[in-house]
């Protein structure tokens, strides 16, 4: 089959899955039910993931389709663009979605309509990572964005629908926002294609050129909210913590990566967007900073995680950041965004597993407080977990968002790292690792033995598709590590028609720096310790679960646009 009818398989199968379910919603009896919709999850989740393989060939000899929907023109018309950007990010949601839908079927929810509304959102993510144009971009974004409210709040407690209204609010400001900017490229191009609006931008002066700049950075910093960026992240922590555990790991994995990725097509196109680009380096990395550092206080298991992510996610905004400031056409820039990419994927298994075992096992123990759950494995041992599949995937995903051997996160991270010196930003990336390690070896508390075991009678449940899910993430996670050099290779490959044609890897080998991450790890173990022994964590602990308000929001919002601006205008750069 060629290219150009599997290409869309993403967008049209679960959106063919979703049809089947709706069908039988109301005609057959509950066990067909079942069975039609393990039928429209393979569908919709496992063929495109095989189509994509056969996709592989074409797309390392940077084979590229360019679409318009229906009888549009160009200037409005809704377009996509396959390449291997699109082809990456796509192939990411799919390796993800799939072990967190099978995770589903035994955690919850299990009803119909989350998987509906689950296989919209993978469709929308798929059809988010094609489009090249602004408003499809932002029709893609809503729908993401309509689905995630909705199973943020599939819970369906109180605090998970305060969480998912507060996402909505939050959102849907960010995207009047968008629009606005949206508005303000289409009045100085007159197309909402982002070829077009580039070749417009690229030859503007005077007051048009101003108008430009400042709807660019609306939508930037529109993006950046739904990329959970300080001071941009306050919706995160709340939506992430109460969703279903198999939610949390999907929009921690996916959703808050998806969106910077794809507006990458148009900032490429755009010339001159080397000072915005060290802008978003600096914003990574004081969002990984104050990310763990906020993660630290927390002793709520999930809250910590989120705000991992918040921290985490910091390390890929500066290195696309740093990839925009060194321009892609450049082999460094090239290389970075590669980076950002592969650690993006890195942290998408490793989050995705920490939420699913960590979620698995504070129900297990009946406590998210990590100052009173412990006993964990022998609380799966008794709910009928023979093997402790759960605690070594957390160990393993531990290893992988710590930077620690044989694992994918500890060769992306150092890779990361590495190539950003040179930049401030790099300092409060490598602090942060150290950080890292100390908020994970606290969460690993819910593993140890309780002091006074007691027997539970608890039911046992059938862990199968669960253990499933968990092992084909773990093994993600080692095999991406072992064969780290070809993956990076095959990454660098398939983007280079985005910037440096002849772009190499670089010699870096993160084995050498096993000594840097020994002495980061023993740094991370003393900390710990005296943190442990004086009662430090206590101390410093959030009292109680804060929330942030619009208002403080808003003003993160304006701050940034702000500062952009600012930056953009008055130093005299050229974007």
């Amino acid at each position: 089959m060629s290219i150009e009818s599997l290409f869309l398989s993403p967008v049209y199968l679960p959106l063919l899955g979703t049809a089947l379910i709706l069908v039988t919603k109301h005609f057959f009896t509950d066990k067909q039910r079942r069975a039609v919709e393990y039928l429209a999850a393979f569908i919709a989740l496992i063929i495109p993931l095989i189509a994509f393989i056969f996709l592989i060939k074409p797309v390392l000899a940077h084979h590229q389709v360019h679409m318009i929907l229906g009888t549009w023109e160009t200037t409005l018309g809704i377009h996509y663009h396959f390449d291997g950007l699109s082809f990456l990010l796509i192939m990411l949601n799919l390796l993800i979605s799939i072990p967190v839908w099978l995770y589903s079927r035994k955690t919850g929810p299990q009803q119909e309509t989350f998987t509906i509304i689950f296989l919209i959102q993978s469709a929308s993510i798929a059809a988010t990572s094609l489009t090249a144009d602004l408003f499809n971009l932002f029709v893609c974004l809503e729908v993401m964005g309509v689905t995630s409210y909705v199973l943020v709040a599939s819970s369906e407690k109180n605090k998970a629908i305060l969480s998912s209204f507060t996402y909505l609010i939050f959102s849907a400001t960010a995207m009047v926002f968008f629009l606005i900017g949206t508005f303000g490229l289409y009045r100085i191009s007159g197309s909402l294609a982002y070829d077009t609006i580039a070749q417009a931008k690229n030859l503007l002066s005077g007051s048009d050129l101003l108008v430009a700049r400042l709807s660019l950075v609306l939508i930037v910093v529109s993006v950046l909210l739904r990329t959970a960026v300080i001071p941009l992240s306050g919706w995160l922590v709340g939506a992430h913590s109460n969703a279903p555990h198999a939610v949390s790991a999907l929009l921690s994995g996916v959703l808050i990566k998806i969106p910077l990725f794809a507006l990458v097509r148009l900032l490429l196109l755009v010339t001159g967007t080397e000072l915005l680009g060290s802008i978003l380096a600096w914003a990574g990395g004081i969002s990984t900073l104050l990310g763990i550092l906020l993660a630290l206080r927390e002793h709520h298991a999930k809250r910590l995680l989120a705000y991992s992510s918040v921290s985490q996610i910091g390390y890929v905004v500066t290195a696309y950041g740093l990839a925009l400031a060194s321009g892609l056409e450049t082999e460094e820039g090239a290389l970075l965004l590669a980076l950002a990419l592969l650690y993006a994927f890195s942290h998408a298994l490793a989050k995705a597993t920490l939420f699913m075992t960590v979620g698995r096992a504070c129900d297990a123990v009946g406590s998210k407080d990590l100052h009173v759950a412990r006993g964990a494995l022998s609380a799966l041992r008794a709910q009928g977990e023979r093997f402790p599949i759960t605690g070594i995937a957390y160990l393993v995903a531990f290893l992988s968002i710590s930077a620690l051997p044989p694992t994918i996160g500890f060769w992306g991270k150092n890779s990361l790292v590495y190539l950003s010196k040179g930049h401030g930003a790099n300092y409060l990336l490598s602090i942060t690792s150290v950080f890292t390690i100390v908020a994970y070896l606290k969460l690993s508390g819910i593993f140890l033995p309780r002091k006074n075991q007691e027997t539970q009678n608890v039911e046992p449940s059938s862990t199968a598709l669960t253990s499933l899910s968990l092992i084909f993430l773990t093994l993600l996670i080692l095999a991406g590590g072992f064969w780290y050099t070809d993956f990076q290779t095959f990454v660098v490959q398939v983007l280079s028609p985005l910037g440096a044609t002849n772009a190499t890897l670089t010699s870096y080998s993160a084995l050498q720096d096993l000594l840097k991450t020994g002495l980061t790890t023993t740094i991370a173990l003393l900390l710990f310790f005296i943190g442990s022994k004086t009662r430090l964590e206590r101390h410093f602990a959030a009292r109680r679960e804060s929330t942030t308000s619009f208002p403080n929001l808003f003003f993160g919002f304006a701050l940034m646009v702000a500062v952009m601006a600012w930056w953009l205008l008055f130093p005299g750069g050229s974007l």
